[in-house]
């Protein structure tokens, strides 16, 4: 091989030998959302994980569960990779003077997955490895040493409501591991490397444990679906300060929160209280709720709790069903809509935006494999979402 200037850049990869998965799930509690003094000295992590093996590349998808709200506050989601990499060559000059070669690793990992907002990349700057002066002919090999030992990339998300549900986080992770050779003069050479890489990935969750919802002498606190939209709130107290007054909060994505109501404290003995929310009409997806209790300008907050409505198909329709190639939605109604397209898991196959149309036409980007898959419709302005269903047939 030779270079056409002074520099050779060669990128070495090769096909995954194998993919080792073992999952551990440590067990947590339930947790408390603002006091945030009291949140630090409670906090907890669960956490999921698993190790892959490669030699020098590897892509997977790989699935964990996602953060039920019913165990307590998420405060923050960290996905993690740690790689350990051996790694051995040997070097040749294969032309007819003598050149000085440079040798350098290193490693690159991405992250990506519906649930976050773009693409993560990270990893470990080209190290020099060394440099070698070869004559005509000579060769130069180094047995396996280690590259990165324990090498971690992460990124730490505090935009935690993609996260929470009953469903799975989807995960595509890829690690590479590349060289760069130069020469100069530039000469042709051979070049042979062998690489082994163990790569342990993970997702935790950072939340706050039980005794910060007891700070607030909340003994109980539920949000329960009783009509298509109606949710039925109910929380219980002990030792109620005078003059507290509780706050209803609701929240379409888990950060933004708002009042619905108010209402003051009883200071009975262990009171009980109950609201409904109505919600309005057409409303469908996800609703967080949670209590701002306000002692006299003091201010703490229960859990998060969150109900899933769903959608009226009624409204929204699709054609052609099936549909091979593309797929018209109508919603009903002109506005600004995202249209989601979900595979039966539940997982983002495609998403596209439209300004001001009742009538969208979403082309698929690669072909469909046969099955069933889901249109979501999410009304940008009013924050509806509306779901339907249409088939792939196969080919």
């Amino acid at each position: 091989m030779k270079p056409s200037n002074g520099t050779h850049s060669r990128i070495i990869a090769v096909r995954l030998r194998a993919i080792k998965a073992g999952l551990v799930i440590c067990l947590a509690a339930i947790l408390h959302y603002g006091a945030s003094a009291q949140c630090v000295n409670n906090l907890g992590t669960r956490t999921y994980d698993t190790t892959l093996t490669s030699n020098g590349y590897n892509s997977a998808n790989l699935k964990f569960p996602m953060w039920n709200p019913d165990s307590g506050l998420l405060v923050s989601v960290k996905i993690s990779s740690e790689v350990s990499s051996h790694y051995s060559f040997t070097l040749g000059n294969a032309d007819v003077h003598s050149t000085t070669f440079l040798l350098l690793i290193g490693q690159q990992e991405q992250f990506s997955s519906p649930q976050l907002g773009s693409t993560f990349n990270g990893g470990y700057p080209p190290q020099l490895i060394g440099t070698y002066p070869l004559s005509p002919g000579q060769t130069v090999s180094k047995a396996p040493f280690t590259f990165l030992d324990k090498q971690v990339t992460s990124d730490s998300i505090t935009g935690v409501a993609p996260f929470l549900g009953s469903g799975q986080v989807s995960v595509n992770y890829s690690s590479f591991t590349y060289t760069t050779l130069s020469s100069f003069p530039s000469s042709y050479y051979s070049y042979g490397a062998d690489i082994t890489n163990t790569l342990h990935f993970s997702l935790q969750y950072l939340y706050c444990k039980s005794s910060g919802v007891l700070a607030i002498n909340l003994t109980r606190w539920t949000a329960v679906l009783q009509k298509p939209r109606t949710v039925q709130l109910e929380w219980s107290a002990v030792n109620e300060a005078s003059g507290r007054v509780y706050h209803i909060q609701r929240s379409a994505d888990g950060k933004s929160f708002g009042d619905i109501a108010t209402l003051p404290a009883r200071n009975d003995n262990d009171p009980d209280y109950s609201y409904q929310d109505v919600l309005p009409e057409g409303s469908a997806g996800k609703f967080y709720y949670r209590l701002l209790v306000d002692d006299q300008g003091t201010i703490s907050y229960s859990s998060v709790q969150q109900v899933s409505v769903e959608a009226d198909a009624r409204q929204v329709s699709v054609y052609p069903n099936p549909a091979t190639d593309f797929i018209t939605v109508n919603p009903g109604s002109t506005g600004s809509w995202q249209i989601d397209i979900l595979s039966a898991d539940g997982s983002l196959v495609q998403r596209e935006t439209f300004f001001q149309t009742n009538s969208m036409r979403v082309n698929f980007r690669s072909r469909m494999s046969a099955g069933t898959y889901f249109v979501r419709a999410f009304d940008l302005r009013g924050q509806r979402n509306f779901t339907t269903s249409f088939i792939v047939p196969g080919h």
